[in-house]
């Protein structure tokens, strides 16, 4: 499954817009829904990946964001930024490069998040996506282990649990590679007039 990096914050896009084409060294910005965005940067350059990045936006924007990275369908990367400082990290399987290490995720709670809720909240949702524990049979092992198929599913869990609707959840997994090279689908799934391009990236269409 494709990895992916992406920053959702609680800020309408159009005022988000000049503190991101100073920041990102090369990205792009969408809209997430009245009172959000969401920035897809440029990961291989450097000093431009998500974590990188969230910390001066949160900064200068005056609100919290969401840094979100998710590697190859199996591990799920959340980090919260206020003010320049990382307020909270979850990891949803910390032990993945050690199999010594424990697979409990860290960082599941539920309070952590709710400055990013676009809606009303499901709490029983948010915690067991955080816990890695699937509401959705679909979402499970086939095998029979616990935990999600994909991190992009418990992904789309915690969003759900948030109130963000389905078309949000889409872009929220889109990365910056996958843009450029699914330029038809951008244009597509976007209004040319919703998206914005930063730093030294080319327009996907």
């Amino acid at each position: 499954m494709a990895t992916y990096g992406t920053i959702l914050i609680p800020v309408p896009l159009e005022q988000a817009a000049p503190v991101l084409r100073e920041v990102c060294a090369a990205g792009y910005a969408t809209p997430a829904g009245p009172g959000f965005c969401l920035v897809h940067p440029d990961r291989f350059v450097d000093e431009n990946d998500v974590f990188a990045l969230a910390g001066p936006i949160s900064a200068a924007v005056g609100a919290p964001v969401l840094a979100a990275f998710q590697y190859d369908g199996d591990r799920l990367e959340l980090e919260v930024w206020r003010d320049g400082v990382r307020a909270h990290r979850y990891d949803s399987w910390p032990g993945r490069d050690d199999e010594d290490a424990n697979d409990t995720p860290v960082g599941a709670d539920p309070a952590a998040f709710l400055a990013f809720a676009a809606g009303p909240v499901d709490g029983h949702r948010l915690a067991s996506a955080l816990a890695d524990t699937p509401i959705d049979m679909e979402d499970m092992d086939v095998d029979g282990e616990p935990g999600y198929v994909w991190a992009q599913a418990l992904h789309r869990d915690v969003l759900c649990a948030l109130g963000h609707p389905d078309r949000v959840i889409d872009r929220a997994w889109w990365d910056y590679c996958h843009m450029c090279r699914a330029p038809q689908m951008v244009a597509n799934a976007l209004d040319r007039t919703e998206l914005i391009v930063l730093g030294a990236a080319e327009h996907p269409f």
